[in-house]
């Protein structure tokens, strides 16, 4: 199998060329490396629209050229296959391209209005990430290079019990490891001041209780352990639940689908997108 890169210089290539030849040289896959310019011409008299063909083609060249660069000095030992894609769709471009490749996992790169290091999911990686029949993974934006050591596997009751164990067959294919958590969100005054924040500790305390258990359980099932390499992480709001979790550099945030679309296709529920947008670290979205 391969890694696919969805390359544009200009909207978060460097970002996806950097944790694309990551994950190649975790896994030990070639790389195929897909630009795609959009078709928006349309005939013209004379050899204008020629001139224009001639003037895109050579664009293209000089694109994929710096991203063959790019990869040779951030994994010199990963064999890279560019093609260049003409097309009224970059998105339908890159899932054409899935269906010919079948790559183990599709790199996007964040666009380019969200902050430095946090997910951005722009229109058109939004529809790959929500199309997609393989993972995709979601660099953030102006992410550094750092080798991948661990896959954070975020689950939560909610989620089909397949998913740990699809989190860590896809950890160990790299030889990362791989963990998984469970976040709550619990706002401040839950009840009102007569009742007390004694019933407010007992409603965390009790949903602490079955969150754990319920993870550790899944997590047993996926061969981890449950006594080591499973946490809650809880806040007032979902970005201090995601601040909550004991990030290192080299990690990836994994978020699965809900519901069981025959097709396999990637699908963020509500929750999963919140915690998606706050994530310090790459995420992986693997198909429900």
């Amino acid at each position: 199998m391969t890694v696919l890169i969805a390359y544009a210089p200009d909207k978060g290539g460097r970002s996806a060329l950097t944790l694309g030849a990551a994950l190649a040289q975790a896994r030990g896959e070639d790389v195929e490396l897909v630009h795609v310019a959009v078709r928006t011409w349309h005939a013209a008299p004379g050899n204008v629209d020629g001139e224009f063909r001639q003037w895109a083609a050579e664009s293209a060249d000089e694109a994929t050229r710096h991203g063959v660069v790019e990869l040779a000095a951030l994994a010199p030992d990963v064999a890279v296959r560019t093609h260049h894609v003409e097309a009224r769709s970059i998105a339908g471009a890159i899932l054409d391209a899935v269906a010919r490749f079948t790559p183990c996992v599709v790199v996007l790169g964040s666009g380019r209005d969200g902050a430095l290091g946090q997910i951005t999911l722009g229109a058109t990686a939004n529809r790959i990430a929500h199309s997609s029949t393989v993972p995709v993974v979601v660099a953030p934006r102006g992410y550094r290079p750092a080798p991948l050591r661990r896959v954070v596997a975020a689950w939560s009751e909610a989620d089909d019990a397949r998913l740990l164990g699809e989190v860590a067959s896809f950890a160990r294919a790299g030889d990362l490891g791989v963990s998984a958590v469970t976040f709550g969100r619990f706002a401040g005054s839950m009840f009102p001041p007569e009742v007390g924040l004694d019933a407010e500790d007992d409603v965390v305390a009790a949903w602490s209780e079955r969150a754990l258990g319920a993870l550790g359980r899944a997590a047993a099932a996926a061969g981890l352990d449950p006594t080591a390499d499973v946490t809650l992480a809880v806040g007032p709001d979902w970005r201090a639940a995601v601040d909550a979790v004991a990030w290192e550099s080299g990690d990836l945030l994994a978020v699965g689908s809900h519901g069981g679309d025959v097709v396999r296709r990637v699908f963020l529920g509500s929750s999963a997108a919140k915690i998606v947008r706050h994530s310090p670290v790459p995420v992986l979205v693997l198909p429900g």
